[in-house]
């Protein structure tokens, strides 16, 4: 009995605690679905914040790509085309979306280096009115209003401002902020390459119009000076040939080295800018280079026995007879270093030799005067210097000859050296690349007219001094001819409407009517008779328009008698039938 009671109370006790098990695990499993339920929704909570922040950075992405396709192709526009009014408002419209950007502006300021000044607006927002502070910084943003201002600098300083206003959330702003910020960069680059180019232009067109006011400043010095050269030259020629006694040929012969040493120093003056103006062309052509030689000896000789010099011109027998270059430079580079070799020695010899080497035309003159020292040869090649540069010098000239020398022979790809001590002489030498001329005879070349007798011919002389009409009719009247005069262009076409010449020697600057013009209108006109250039113009420019204007011939002043001579025999012909 006993045993069964305590059996039942065992069971009872185990019932008891299953129960109580059983009531905490349904606690546990409450507690647990209570926290599963939280974590759920925890997750769907986050699962939305991500989907929100998936379209977010999706709409964001897509901006993004739109601006930077945006950008790249007005950047291409840009480099392609130089921006315009059209492409620069096209440009400002594509920038409002609706969403971020609601407005936008750009202002260009006025200036002559550029066409596209004005300003520029789309969207919503009409009044656009830079803060203050945008005077002391670049890059401002305006907070209140939602605007972001941008100075737009270039190198030549602030040339505009451009401006965004922006609307969207504040971690949205940095990044269109940033986009905003490159298209003022394409806008700076874009209107600082126009600024650049224009600037270009209007240097070359500065520089054309210095080289041509150079050009005309040339033209015109030379004429000045050249024309009343001619006056003295020609009168000392006509003076020679009357009756003077020893005392007035004594000052006749010191005219004429004043005259000739001025002539010297205008032509050095002359070349000497002319090259530095870019304005000295070489005229390339067949030449006898033996001839040359023979030339150099006849013009040094007198004065070479002056002065009692053992003086002598060699040339090699391998040296080319036909070569290619511009004789005339080349010569004046000879004749003034001969010149020079003669003045600076007082007794001794002068020698000059021309061989051919290594494809280059090689010259060297010798002489036993009195030296250059070392420490003074740099001075040689400067311009407006000499190695005598003292009031006791006994020498005449410019400091400019040595220099054209160096200038001609670099301009032709050649060289010039110089080898001298004090008191052992000096040898300057020449080395100038030319080609060597298929040409059999060079002199052939030269097509001139048949000379004829000209004291019949009848002259038209256009010139509008006084003093060169006087001379140019003396020195007419010599050979027999008494020529018509007349001042300007205008009259010339006048007398010409009546009467009938041979031969108009036509100057070409005069007031009414220029040579120029007065030629053009008489080959317009059908005049077929010759022309002759009476000019002071050395440059190849000057020649070109003389031809250009339909003159035959030019005679260049000062001139000489035997020269007007010459051309009046060379254009004597009468017109064939």
């Amino acid at each position: 009995m006993i045993d069964h009671e305590k059996h039942i109370e065992l069971l009872q006790r185990k019932l008891e605690r299953e129960h109580e098990a059983r009531l905490v695990a349904e606690k546990l499993l409450e507690a647990k679905s209570h926290e599963l339920y939280n974590t759920n929704q925890m997750l769907n909570d986050s699962l939305e914040k991500l989907k929100l922040q998936a379209k977010f950075d999706s709409e964001l992405l897509a901006y993004q790509n739109r601006m930077e396709n945006l950008l790249l192709i007005n950047a291409r526009l840009f480099l392609k085309e130089s921006a315009t009014h059209e492409n620069i408002q096209q440009l400002v419209d594509s920038l409002i979306d609706g969403n971020y950007v609601t407005g936008c502006y750009l202002a260009v300021y006025s200036t002559d280096k550029i066409n596209i000044s004005g300003k520029y607006s789309s969207g919503r927002m009409q009044e656009w009115s830079p803060p203050a502070t945008l005077n002391t910084t670049d890059i401002y943003w305006e907070s209140d209003k939602h605007v972001l201002w941008h100075n737009i600098n270039t190198h030549s300083g602030c040339v505009g401002i451009f401006a965004v206003r922006i609307v969207c959330s504040e971690d949205r702003l940095n990044a269109i902020q940033k986009q905003m910020a490159l298209f003022c960069e394409l806008l700076r680059s874009a209107i600082g390459r126009l600024i650049t180019f224009h600037q270009a232009i209007n240097a070359k067109k500065r520089a054309e119009e210095s080289e041509q006011s150079t050009r005309d400043f040339l033209a015109m010095i030379n004429h000045e000076l050249r024309t009343p050269l001619n006056g003295l030259l020609g009168s000392a020629e006509l003076l020679h040939d009357t009756s003077l006694d020893t005392h007035q040929l004594k000052l006749l012969t010191t005219l004429n080295h004043s005259g000739e040493l001025l002539r010297a120093i205008i032509n050095d003056l002359l070349d000497y800018s002319k090259i530095n103006a870019g304005m000295l062309e070489l005229i390339e052509k067949p030449f006898d280079s033996h001839l040359l030689a023979t030339k150099l000896e006849d013009i040094f000789t007198h004065k070479a026995n002056e002065k009692r010099l053992d003086f002598n011109i060699y040339y090699a027998p391998d040296l080319p007879a036909a070569l290619i270059g511009d004789e005339d430079r080349i010569k004046q580079i000879f004749v003034n270093l001969i010149s020079n070799a003669i003045k600076f020695t007082s007794d001794g010899f002068v020698h000059a030799k021309l061989w051919w080497e290594d494809q280059k035309l090689q010259f060297s003159v010798r002489d036993s005067g009195c030296g250059i020292d070392q420490a003074d040869q740099h001075k040689l090649f400067k311009p407006f210097s000499q190695v005598d540069i003292t009031s006791k010098r006994s020498h005449e000239g410019t400091g400019l000859g040595l220099v054209i020398c160096k200038q001609l022979c670099e301009q032709m790809g050649g060289s010039i050296r110089v080898e001298s001590s004090l008191g052992r002489g000096a040898c300057f030498q020449i080395s100038l690349p030319l080609t060597i001329s298929n040409t059999a005879n060079v002199n052939s070349e030269i097509k001139r007219p048949q000379q004829v007798p000209i004291k019949h011919l009848k002259v038209l002389v256009v010139e509008d001094l006084k003093t060169n009409q006087m001379i140019i009719q003396l020195m007419l009247n010599k050979i027999q001819i008494n020529p018509v005069i007349v001042d300007n262009g205008q009259q010339a076409i006048e007398i010409l409407e009546a009467e009938s010449f041979d031969i108009v020697l036509m100057d070409c600057r005069m007031p009414v009517m220029d040579g120029y013009t007065a030629t053009k209108e008489l080959r317009k006109n059908s005049y077929d008779k010759p022309i002759i250039a009476l000019t002071a113009g050395t440059t190849s420019a000057e020649r070109d328009a003389c031809i250009n204007a339909g003159m035959n011939d030019i005679l260049c002043k000062p001139y000489l008698a035997s020269e007007l001579h010459d051309i009046l025999t060379i254009w004597g012909l009468p017109p064939s039938k």
